[in-house]
């Protein structure tokens, strides 16, 4: 599944990333979103975006580059390493 399909609250950890773009799949990588990274989906806007939390940071995504994401569903908490 791709992050797009994630659920509010959900916790993610990335399988893959296919972004397309190689300027955002750079900037990804400088926040700690890579293989195996956990991601947790704060909201879900109706048009597609996300904003996500990965470590103690939080950043907005749009459609294209969240559908990019491979991930796989981990749980419902955000995991204490974090």
């Amino acid at each position: 599944m791709t992050l797009i399909d994630g659920e509010k609250n959900g916790v993610y950890l990335v399988k893959e990333m296919n972004v397309e773009k190689a300027n955002y799949s750079q900037r990804l990588k400088s926040i700690g979103v890579v293989d195996g990274s956990h991601i947790k989906v704060i909201n879900k806007k109706e048009r597609g975006g996300l904003i996500i939390q990965v470590e103690k940071k939080q950043i907005a995504l749009c459609h294209n580059v969240a559908s990019g994401i491979i991930v796989e569903f981990e749980k419902k908490e955000y995991p204490d390493v974090m």
